[in-house]
């Protein structure tokens, strides 16, 4: 029986599945060892909470679909038996794994998989993007943990099960469309692309590779202030450091650094979200920086707050929402434009998911003592070449850096990388 058709951006990740392309990973580490015994009814709780965690796709003449699923989620859990200092680097080999491997195409839209140390453990969650997106997928894993404890305790929690809402189309109000304007800039170019890519044509085996960068509380405390002091917000500040280190990294001359967002719309989705509750409520929008004249960091800064609200304080955004917007528009690139710059829209893209300690406040009072997050889409099959997710967690910031090898060779990503996290360190330890 179906449950609801999909929207048109829904019907765009079902549409992705079988590729694995966009599947969103979440990573929590923890202090404290997670108890495997634990872990299938703490599914059974969520998903008696969450519908979206108990559904299927199905396509019917053209038209994708949730179906109802009685399936348990895919579970792996691994123990690790190495040093504490070499925990982290663990992390990320398992959760680069997941994000180059989908989803079954006929089963649920999530799995799990837990890595299990003496004194240390992780989470890892992949979702399907039509069931979530960073904020609600963050949700999940808090409320994974506070359920660990519950049954650690063996409490009877008591819970309402969320409703499957409407697509973001009908949730939101509505959206004028009268300008004719697009949320996004032009996409990038085959020209633009080789100044980072050593390859464009697409090759069977693109793959995810993550870097996960975590600075302090102080270090995090200092760059707040500095947002601050120069009037811009902390995602203002990496945008910014994201856009002159691929300036500085560009192959050849390069004028123009384009850069993808999104922008968290439950503020205005009509009835109001529980933010635990699961969906797809993000807007997307994209910017060209025009970097044609050298300018000190802080004078990029303000152009790319300029640039940055002028998508989003002016609720052009919202366009990006519109099933009817997008049916209207013409396929942004044709297939052999796409295969010229292998499948990306943008130089950077910079998901910012903020404070999200307060979602791990009750998490934060258990035996499992939240440390690190980390998120990422999967970025091999289309995407930008320089993807990165950002959260404070504790008053620290992390920051996941996703690049795809091989158009993105192994020396332009570490130098990435590297490059972005001294330009934060130089201010923040300043």
């Amino acid at each position: 029986m179906m449950i609801r058709p999909l929207g048109v951006t829904e019907a765009l990740f079902a549409e992705l599945t079988s590729t694995g392309a966009m599947l969103v990973v979440n990573a929590v580490s923890v202090r404290g060892q997670i108890n495997p015994t634990h872990i299938a009814h703490i599914h059974q709780l969520l998903q008696q909470r969450h519908p979206l965690l108990s559904v299927c796709l199905s396509q019917v003449d053209e038209q994708w679909q949730w179906l109802p699923s009685s399936k348990p989620p895919s579970v792996e859990v691994i123990e690790f038996n190495g040093d504490d200092a070499v925990f982290p680097q663990f992390l990320t080999e398992h959760m680069q794994q997941q994000t180059n491997t989908p989803l079954s195409a006929s089963g649920l839209l999530w799995r799990v998989r837990v890595l299990i140390g003496a004194e240390q453990s992780a989470l890892i969650v992949s979702m399907h993007h039509s069931i979530c997106d960073g904020l609600s997928a963050t949700a999940l894993l808090a409320e994974w943990l506070e359920r660990h404890q519950q049954v650690a305790e063996q409490q009877a929690p008591q819970f309402v099960p969320f409703a499957i809402r409407q697509c973001i189309h009908h949730a939101i109000p509505d959206i004028d469309l009268s300008t004719g304007e697009s949320p996004f800039c032009a996409p990038i170019t085959p020209e633009q692309t080789s100044a980072w890519l050593s390859q464009t044509s697409p090759q069977r085996l693109q793959q995810n590779k993550l870097a996960l960068l975590a600075f302090s509380q102080q270090q995090t405390t200092q760059l707040l202030a500095l947002a601050r002091e120069n009037h811009v917000s902390l995602t203002i500040l990496l945008y910014t450091a994201a856009v002159e280190t691929a300036l500085a990294l560009a192959k050849s001359n390069t004028t123009l650094v384009s850069a993808g967002g999104n922008a968290n719309v439950r503020p205005i989705v009509a009835p109001p979200v529980d933010e635990h509750e699961l969906a797809c409520y993000v807007s997307m929008f994209s910017f060209a920086v025009d970097c044609s004249a050298e300018q000190a960091f802080w004078q990029r800064a303000q152009q790319v707050n300029a640039l940055y609200q002028q998508q989003v304080n002016t609720g052009l955004h919202l366009v990006s929402c519109s099933d009817e917007w997008w049916q209207a528009q013409a396929p942004r690139r044709a297939d052999d434009d796409m295969k010229q710059v292998a499948g990306r829209f943008n130089c950077l893209h910079l998901s910012n998911l903020g404070n999200i300690a307060p979602l791990f406040a009750q998490a934060s009072a258990t035996a499992l003592v939240p440390q690190q997050y980390y998120f990422t889409a999967a970025q091999h099959l289309i995407g930008a070449i320089f993807w990165l997710g950002s959260q404070s967690l504790a008053g620290a910031l992390t920051v996941t850096i996703n690049c795809v090898e091989p158009m993105i060779s192994a020396e332009m990503r570490n130098n990435f990388v590297e490059q972005f996290k001294q330009c934060l360190l130089a201010m923040s330890d300043g």
